[in-house]
């Protein structure tokens, strides 16, 4: 007589893929992240540095802004331009003292404000001759700059701000009476910012203009002295 064996013990009923597999739902996830993996590595790397790189020059301009608000409430002022071309001298990038001088175009006051000298693109100068790629241009109001601001201060230099269409950004009422702009990754000033004038240009990065500018205007800037008690 045969002796029966031991009980075999049947896998349990299952449907679509083996247990332990991945499930339909599991594969379609997977494969979603590959294709987003994939488009991201197709994405040049010189186009995603220059996204960070102008992402890094935007949050400096951002911080220059505050800078330049903060020394207005601090001195009841804005700074002059730095116009000292020598690194080795004691003035390189600080600011002119009052009455600005605004025969030529200055530099933002860096050391002044406590920030970076350039924008993410931007080399530290070494010697006179060197070029001034990279480093921030800086343009103010001689009313808001050589005495103290009131509520009554009104601009005298007429600085405006157009689009890439000539059509104004700023009028009358809100000229801007301080500017502050980068060069972009071409390390020079485009459009109307290429010539030194009281007008200038902004607006989304074109072929022909990557410049990157902000500005403030007289409203903000004496609502914002006015917030801190210094009118």
């Amino acid at each position: 007589m045969n002796t029966p064996g031991p009980a075999q013990t049947l896998p349990p009923h299952t449907s679509g893929l083996a247990q332990g597999g991945f499930t339909l739902a599991e594969l379609a996830i997977v494969l979603v992240i590959l294709s987003l993996l994939a488009g991201g590595l197709m994405v040049p790397l010189g186009a995603r540095i220059d996204a960070r790189d102008r992402q890094l020059s935007i949050e400096r301009l951002r911080d220059i802004q505050h800078a330049l608000t903060g020394f207005a409430i601090i001195h009841g002022r804005l700074p002059c331009p730095s116009t000292e071309d020598d690194p080795g001298a004691p003035g390189y990038g600080i600011e002119d003292s009052p009455p600005c001088n605004t025969a030529r175009e200055g530099r933002l006051p860096w050391l002044t404000l406590g920030l970076q000298p350039t924008d993410a693109w931007g080399l530290p100068r070494r010697t006179r001759s060197d070029d001034w790629g990279g480093h921030w241009h800086y343009r103010v109001d001689r009313a808001f700059a050589n005495t103290a601001i009131s509520a009554a201060t009104a601009p005298t230099d007429d600085l405006q701000i157009r689009g890439h269409d000539g059509s104004r950004i700023t009028v009358t009422d809100s000229q801007a009476v301080a500017i502050v702009y980068s060069t972009g990754p071409n390390r020079r000033a485009d459009g109307l910012n290429a010539s030194y004038s009281t007008t200038y240009q902004a607006g989304e990065t074109t072929p022909d203009h990557d410049d990157l500018l902000v500005w403030i205007g007289r409203p903000l800037l004496i609502a914002r002295l006015a917030q801190a008690g210094r009118l």
